[in-house]
């Protein structure tokens, strides 16, 4: 599954937007929920935006030195649940050939 990061509202800084200083994850390495991912700027604070989630950056869309409005995406993480699902679907497909496949042989054996 893919989750956005966004720029969040922060306390104690009345502007809409903040630069970004520098990246602590490159693309394609893992993050673990909490982490820090970046730091970003204002006119009045420093401050870091963590990892809403355990997963992989997938993707960095606001690069060092950007401007970014509240709210914007600024980076794409790929979480493991989509794995997970994929997996449980492949089992279910399983499953109902196997009952189909039981299905038609009660049918010959009659």
């Amino acid at each position: 599954m893919r989750v956005e990061v966004e720029l969040p509202e922060v306390e104690g800084n009345n502007g809409d937007e903040a630069t970004v200083s520098f990246w602590y994850v490159e693309e394609d390495e893992e993050v673990e929920e909490g982490e820090d991912l970046v730091e970003m700027i204002t006119e009045k604070t420093t401050f870091n935006v963590t990892a809403p989630v355990s997963g992989r950056l997938l993707e960095i869309l606001a690069q060092e030195g950007d401007v970014v409005k509240i709210g914007d995406i600024m980076a794409i993480l790929e979480t493991e649940e989509e794995e997970e699902e994929e997996e449980d679907d492949d089992d279910d497909d399983d499953g109902e050939e196997e009952e189909e496949e039981e299905e038609e042989e009660e049918e010959e054996e009659d």
